[in-house]
């Protein structure tokens, strides 16, 4: 088996509401100003033709989702507000 290593970094600009705060497991979330929390992780996209033009969507099937998170061994996820 080999091993794939991801790295995603994403820079957002989000509403001045939203604010980080730590989950009771001890993981960041966004608190959404409305009674919501919001985590960041990876989303896996699939398609069926790579051309340009290719539709890509995150539908598939709930086994083939578990496999893909029973494969994940390790998940780092970094949040931080910074001023504009």
């Amino acid at each position: 088996m080999k091993r794939l290593q991801v790295t995603i970094n994403l820079d957002m600009d989000i509403p001045d509401e939203w604010t980080l705060t730590d989950h009771p497991d001890g993981v960041p979330v966004l608190t959404l100003g409305d009674g919501r929390y919001m985590y960041m992780s990876f989303l896996p996209m699939f398609t069926k033709e790579l051309v340009p033009e290719s539709e890509w969507t995150s539908e598939c099937t709930e086994k083939f989702t578990e496999e893909i998170v029973d494969m994940v061994q390790d998940e780092e996820v970094e949040m931080k507000i910074v001023a504009n």
